[in-house]
């Protein structure tokens, strides 16, 4: 299946896992690379020492490309990040964004990474971000819908793909939100998409270092478990619904928003981590699961979701559909 994303980021199948924190370390990174996708590193809030430690266990069980992903929010942080991702030589730098991408600060920071020889994926949520991102030099464009887990985006997946599409021929368009069937894929193919993006679908994987209650949640979880938290603090995020989840709800239903706001990110502290690490699901922990999580009702190998997926994601394509 080899097309402009892979030959762009030197992979063999157009596939790239999403990075998430506490989540798309090292074990899941290399497996990803290693199946002949895109592993990345769900960097963003890491210090810079963690980061080059992290870098060296990826490297440690893969040769292939893999990425670390980091949010343009310039500051300190980011400079930090940048400084760390390049000395750590990752292959790839994964550009995510959750404000509007702003040109100039894109091409500076597009540069440092183009300088040190690294390819750049773009995540981005509104077509404008994407024509500054193809402006800038990015090699590959993610084009993140609304369905797609951790922060919730506004605009749909396939309105977003399609406006991409028709507005950036000059760059690779990867589908991303709401994707873990091959029959999914092909259907992205068909619009107009080279690649696909999938985060909750790796994280009931085999190879992911989350601990087994999360994913055991995930492929118990149906379409209406996965609500929207958040909403007063600027930055919602889809999770799935537990007395955590219903306790933010009911504050933003029953608050004024600068209060829920409060409430939520007090409430919320360490609760990834309570999840993803201790295994705990039902109080207090938060499960950031994307919509598709119906779709999802095994834990497979990442070899499985790579592979597999891409033989059959092939075989969608050359079947015939007669229109009545």
């Amino acid at each position: 299946m080899a097309n402009r994303v892979c030959e762009a980021l030197g992979i063999k199948y157009p596939v790239i896992q999403g990075p998430m924190a506490w989540t798309s370390m090292p074990p899941l990174v290399a497996a990803v690379s290693n199946a002949g996708g895109l592993g990345v590193l769900g960097s963003g809030a890491m210090p810079p020492d963690i980061i080059k430690a992290m870098a060296d266990g990826i490297r440690a069980m893969t040769d292939k490309p893999f990425a670390a992903n980091l949010f343009l929010d310039p500051g300190p942080m980011l400079d930090e990040a940048c400084e760390a991702i390049i000395e750590a030589k990752f292959p790839v730098a994964y550009i995510d964004t959750l404000a509007l991408l702003d040109e100039a600060v894109a091409m500076e920071y597009y540069k440092k990474f183009k300088n040190a020889g690294m390819k750049i994926v773009a995540k981005i949520n509104y077509l404008s971000d994407a024509i500054v991102a193809a402006k800038c030099g990015a090699d590959v464009i993610i084009a993140k819908g609304m369905e797609g887990g951790g922060h919730c985006t506004k605009i749909s997946g396939r309105v977003l793909l399609a406006e991409c599409v028709e507005n950036i021929p000059g760059t690779p368009i990867v589908a991303s939100g709401g994707i873990a069937t091959p029959r999914q894929a092909a259907g992205c193919t068909v619009a107009g998409a080279e690649g696909i993006e999938m985060g909750t679908a790796f994280m009931t994987t085999i190879e992911c270092p989350t601990h087994p209650n999360v994913k055991q949640a995930i492929v118990n979880a149906i379409d209406r478990d996965v609500v929207a938290c958040g909403q007063s603090t600027g930055e919602p995020s889809w999770q799935l619904r537990n007395t955590l989840a219903d306790q933010m709800l009911k504050a933003e239903a029953d608050l004024p928003w600068s209060e829920a706001a409060e409430f939520i990110r007090k409430e919320s502290m360490g609760s990834l981590r309570a999840a993803s690490l201790e295994g705990e699901v039902k109080e207090r922990g938060a499960v950031l699961s994307g919509q598709v999580c119906g779709l999802i009702h095994d834990v497979v190998p990442v070899k499985y979701l790579v592979e597999n997926f891409c033989d059959q994601w092939a075989e969608w394509l050359k079947k015939e559909f007669t229109v009545n």
